[in-house]
């Protein structure tokens, strides 16, 4: 179900005064990783180990929690989109200000320098885990801004 953008189509535009670029590819993006990193993360349940037993199984366990975070935010911001762009919701109740992605720490931090220990594959779904969720919350900022001006 792959629409056009309300105002590219010509369709009536939004009731706000912000328009998002159509995002789909975005969208494919994050559920793409979302589907990469779960079957990382299957496939690698078992090499996991206890992560009580070494700082560096503690620190795969904590970057591995960061990613999941990341791509859920970012997962979750795209589908308020797509619910605005259905005429679900406004964006006054898409944004809240109180909760903003660039607030989550945790998510921000960018901690891949301390873990080249970690396989190639991790840190690759890190990077681009990091960098979807870098985007979706810049997006999510700019709509906050518009919202609140």
């Amino acid at each position: 179900m792959d629409q056009e953008h309300p105002a590219a189509s010509g369709q009536a535009s939004y009731k706000s005064n912000f328009a998002v670029v159509h995002f789909s590819r975005t969208y494919d993006e994050a559920f793409t990783l979302l589907v990469e990193a779960r079957n990382y993360l299957s496939a690698h349940r078992k090499n996991r180990g206890k992560p009580g037993r070494s700082i560096d199984a503690m620190t795969q366990c904590l970057e591995e929690m960061r990613m999941t975070t990341r791509l859920i935010r970012a997962m979750g911001w795209l589908l308020t989109v797509r619910a605005v762009e259905a005429g679900e919701i406004d964006w006054g109740e898409a944004v809240d200000t109180d909760n903003l992605m660039t607030d989550l720490r945790v998510c921000i931090d960018d901690q891949r320098a301390q873990c080249a220990f970690l396989s190639p594959e991790l840190l690759d779904l890190m990077e681009r885990a990091h960098g979807l969720y870098m985007r979706a919350a810049r997006m999510e900022l700019q709509v906050a801004a518009r919202c609140n001006a």
